[in-house]
This record gives structure tokens, sequence and C-alpha cells, in this order.
């Protein structure tokens, strides 16, 4: 049953604060309804390709016959959940938008509970990166040296808890972009999809020549190896929070037939 506050802001059309929070958590518990793509195929990713990491790990060990003994050998196959949630994002803009906006969710609404939803997702993508970190350092990479989470420059800044705070915006930073791009390519045609992304990877590119050109590769290198968890997180979160932005700016007029 409706309070009075909320009856009242029903008949003037307006909306209490307490009415626009529990529309974005229902728009956030929205994205969940389907748990295969937040919850189920990120996770059998994340596990499969950690144990597929591992065996062919302990696969190399064994033909090596004992002239790897000791030496570390890594893998970036976690990578891979990070990208399954990338096109999951990309997907909530494509299949879930018209859902919500046919249950009369607003755009902005949508929007909110969807960062919110991503936010919670990559926070536990980062614990569950860290707790596999973890699991490696304790085993000495299962006995064999494999490690797919702790690897130096994701844990040799800022420990476990740094490598944890890295995985999740770099997950969120994708996933934000993901977003993005979905949503650039609903408002805009295939052609024009195409030519603002070639537009932007070129654009990306002269950025890159020019730099390159201007500094050099021998201290371009040098700034990356000075980087640590802490300020590679600062960078992608400024990457999240301006595809976000932009992710907004370009669905606010969408419609259900765009």
């Amino acid at each position: 049953m409706m309070s009075a506050t909320a009856e009242a802001a029903a008949s003037t059309g307006t909306t209490t604060p307490s009415a626009t929070s529990s529309r974005i958590l229902s728009a956030f518990r929205l994205q969940f309804i389907v748990r295969s793509n937040f919850v189920v195929v990120p996770m059998m990713v994340f596990l499969l390709s950690w144990a597929v990491s591992v065996g062919i790990t302990f696969w190399i060990a064994a033909i090596a016959d004992g002239r790897t003994a000791g030496e570390p050998m890594y893998s970036g196959a976690a990578q891979s959940a990070i990208w399954t949630l990338g096109f999951m994002a990309a997907y909530t803009v494509t299949q879930t938008m018209p859902f919500a906006m046919a249950l009369s969710f607003s755009r902005r609404t949508f929007v909110l509970g969807a960062y919110l939803a991503f936010a919670a997702v990559s926070a536990a993508f980062g614990v569950a990166f860290m707790a596999g970190a973890a699991i490696e350092r304790a085993t000495d990479g299962f006995g064999i040296h494999a490690y797919q989470f702790d690897l130096p420059f994701m844990t040799g800044s800022h420990g476990l808890a740094g490598a944890g705070l890295l995985a999740g915006t770099l997950t969120l930073a994708v996933m934000l972009v993901g977003f993005l791009a979905a949503a650039a390519f609903r408002r805009l045609s295939l052609i024009g999809f195409w030519t603002v992304a070639i537009a932007v990877v070129a654009g990306l590119a002269v950025a890159l020549l020019l730099i390159v050109q201007n500094v050099g590769w021998p201290r371009i290198a040098e700034w990356f190896g000075a980087q640590t968890a802490l300020s590679g997180s600062a960078y992608l979160t400024i990457i999240a929070v301006l595809a976000s932005v932009l992710a907004y700016l370009v669905l606010r007029r969408d419609t259900p037939a765009g």
C-alpha cells in the first residue's frame, strides 16, 4: 500500500527522493533477473579459464622434465572473465533496456540502476581476483609456480588488496566502455557507428604517435614501469567516469524503437 506521501507525489506528478531511490534499486535488481548474465556465465568463465590455465601449466611442467623447475609461469587467462562482463554490459542496452522502458522505468533510472549493478559486479570480481591470488600465493602456484592472479604488476606494488582494486576498476571500466559502445550502436546507424569507431581509433593512434614522437619509447616504458596498482586504478576510474557520462548522454533521448 502506498504511503500518504507517495500518494500525494503521484497525484501531483512529482517524485519523492525515497521513491526515486526505490526505482533505482528496482532497476538494479532488474539486471539480475536473468542470473546467467552477470552471475552464472562470468563465474563459469572465471573458473574454467583458471582450471584450463592451471591444467596447461601442469602439462608444460610435465613435458619440461624439470628443466623449468622453480621458474614461475604466468598466464593472462583471468582477463577472459573481464571481457565476458564487458559483453554482458553491452547486452543490457539491447535487451534489458527495452524491457525496462516497457515497465515504465525512465532512462535515467535504468542507467543509474545499471551502473550500480556494474559497480557491484566489478567489486565482486575484484574480491574473487584477490582470493585467487591469495590461493596461488599460499600454494606456491599449486606447487608448480603457475600464476594467473598473483602477477607481479598486479600485486607487486600494493599486495593483494591493490590487485583486487586494480582488477575491480579494470572490470568496471571495460563494462562501462562496452555499455557506451552498445548505446552508440543503438543510437547510430551501422555506418554511423563504424564511422565514429574508426574516427576514435584514428584519433587515439594519432595521439599515440605524437606522444612517441615527442617523448620516445624509452620514457613511455619508464612511465608504465613506474605505475602502481593505485595509480592504474585512478586512471581506469577516469575512463569509467567518462564512459558513464557519455553513455547517459547518448541514451537520454533513446526510445524503445531506437
